[in-house]
């Protein structure tokens, strides 16, 4: 199972939505943990939430997990039904992580070794190894990414 981390800005509208939505129906294809970070977003619009709830439709029906934290806005009782809003990141990586029954990353492939972890690139699912957190270019796509202590991939790109 592997894991992903969406930093979202600006106001969460039709544009940042549907790019959203697309990125994750291709992600869906295989179980996913999802954590959004709203931390940097100022808006989110009425349509901004029916893509968040088109989303989690088809997280439900792709047996992927999702979840979203650093909201500053309020979150009402009909939002918080989409998916589970946390104040901070760490709460809400705990969280998702409790859905993986193992006690390693849920994108790390193959146990701890002295050369590394395994981890699949974002973008073309290649298989990486990686020694410590930090950038990494993946050397078949060149796709850049981030793999924060426990082993959470985050991509690098703008959603407009």
């Amino acid at each position: 199972m592997k894991s992903l981390l969406f930093r979202l800005a600006g106001i969460f509208s039709a544009e940042i939505g549907s790019e959203l939505y697309l990125k994750l129906k291709e992600e869906t294809l295989s179980p996913s943990l999802f954590c959004l970070d709203f931390s940097e977003v100022t808006e989110v619009t009425e349509v901004g939430w029916e893509f968040l709830r088109k989303i989690t439709t088809r997280c439900k029906e792709t047996g992927c997990k999702i979840a979203g934290f650093g909201w500053k806005g309020t979150v009402t009782s009909e939002h918080q039904t989409l998916f589970s809003f946390f104040p901070d990141e760490a709460e809400c990586i705990h969280h998702l992580e409790s859905f993986y029954h193992d006690h390693a990353p849920a994108n790390e492939l193959s146990p701890k070794s002295s050369e590394g972890k395994t981890i699949q690139c974002p973008e073309c699912q290649t298989l990486l190894r990686f020694k410590q957190m930090g950038d990494h270019l993946c050397p078949q796509c060149q796709t850049k990414f981030f793999v924060n202590q426990k082993g959470w991939v985050s991509i690098y790109e703008r959603l407009l």
